[in-house]
């Protein structure tokens, strides 16, 4: 969803970016799923794992991470929407990107795991109001990277950490990849809209939302390959 083909003119930016940082994409980390969707249930969210003892099936992806696994803003119902699972990484999709992240890890500065929906950019952590060391760092880049994205058309994003942004949510990935990997700079970031149409994006907002979410990530990375001094170093950003 956030790459747009509308022109960026932004060329000589993006070969900078490239000399600079490998970029790592994982689509869609949740393949059954999304599969799903389009044979059963178009709003699925969880895996297609099934449950022992219980005829409901799956597990939320994003409840399942082994750092505060099972607090507040998770189930421990099979049934629920946001069933954390029998065990921390008891799925297939939580443990492959597990093993690629800890492989990496050395060389990672920066995680953005997108959603939708709400126009949020926010910090960890989602488990409670504990506050990593670098929060006002991480806070000082979302408002750099909302503030581009608003300059296109006035999209509005708040920002902050989840837990308070936008409501409890323990074992997520944004908090194990901060508090367990210590990546330093980690974000959730909600896709519009709002609420008007929800999950359902309309697909003449496709490129609108792509380009804006550009020009946020452009602000980011040149910020942050000016304070960190990344020019040219192929250090890794993880979407």
């Amino acid at each position: 969803a956030v790459v747009s083909t509308q022109s960026t003119g932004d060329d000589y930016l993006i070969d900078a970016f490239l000399d600079s940082y490998d970029f790592v994409f994982f689509p869609v980390l949740n393949p059954d799923g999304y599969s799903y969707t389009w044979t059963d249930d178009r709003l699925w969210r969880k895996n297609r794992s099934p449950s022992n003892g219980s005829d409901c099936v799956g597990v939320d992806l994003n409840r399942n991470w082994d750092y505060e696994w099972g607090g507040e803003g998770t189930s421990s119902y099979p049934c629920a929407i946001d069933y954390k699972g029998p065990a921390p990484f008891s799925e297939l999709e939580t443990t492959a990107v597990k093993k690629w992240i800890e492989a990496h890890k050395q060389k990672v500065v920066l995680y953005l795991n997108f959603h939708a929906y709400g126009q949020l950019w926010m910090t960890p952590y989602g488990y409670s109001t504990a506050k990593p060391s670098n929060e006002e760092e991480m806070l000082k880049y979302s408002k750099i990277a909302t503030d581009a994205l608003a300059s296109f058309r006035g999209t509005n994003y708040n920002f902050g950490p989840v837990y308070t942004t936008i409501y409890p949510a323990s074992s997520i990935s944004v908090d194990w990849v901060r508090g367990a990997e210590n990546i330093l700079i980690a974000y959730t970031i909600e896709l519009p809209d709002k609420g008007f149409h929800g999950f359902i994006t309309p697909e003449t907002e496709i490129d609108p939302i792509g380009y804006e979410t550009w020009l946020a990530l452009r602000e980011l990375l040149i910020t942050l390959g000016v304070d960190k001094n990344l020019i040219r170093t192929e250090e890794m950003v993880i979407f």
